[in-house]
């Protein structure tokens, strides 16, 4: 709570003072001429509880969202792994015709790549979440 006011600072606290007040004020003589009337606090506290389930839809929407765009991710690491296994395979290997020729010179050093005592094998990387 708000020590000035007495008013929650927590909207679960804030949304649950509200409904006792309309509640309590609803019909009630002992209040008239109220600076808010009840019917004006309710659709405050109805538009605040839309918003915040809209903001939950949001949230969860971006969730689901991030899933595909890491599965899109992975799925495009993973075309390049393949075409990695294809080129070690047909023994194609940096600066040859062939990787130039493929139209991904400026990924030859990155991903193509193998000194002798590597593995076969690429990792796919995780995307960085903290640029999200």
């Amino acid at each position: 709570m708000n020590q000035e006011d007495d008013l929650p600072t927590d909207e679960e606290e804030l949304i649950e003072l509200a409904k006792k007040i309309i509640k309590a004020m609803t019909n009630n003589p002992k209040f008239s001429n109220l600076p808010v009337s009840v019917s004006e606090m309710q659709e405050s506290l109805d538009k605040l509880i839309k918003t915040r389930e809209a903001e939950a839809a949001i949230c969860e929407e971006q969730k689901r969202v991030k899933k595909k765009l890491q599965a899109a991710w992975e799925d495009v690491c993973s075309a390049q792994q393949r075409i990695r296994a294809y080129n070690r395979k047909h023994g194609i290997r940096d600066n040859s015709t062939n990787l130039l020729a493929s139209g991904m010179p400026g990924l030859a050093n990155r991903v193509f790549s193998q000194l002798p005592d590597q593995d076969d094998t690429l990792q796919i990387p995780k995307k960085d979440k903290n640029t999200d």
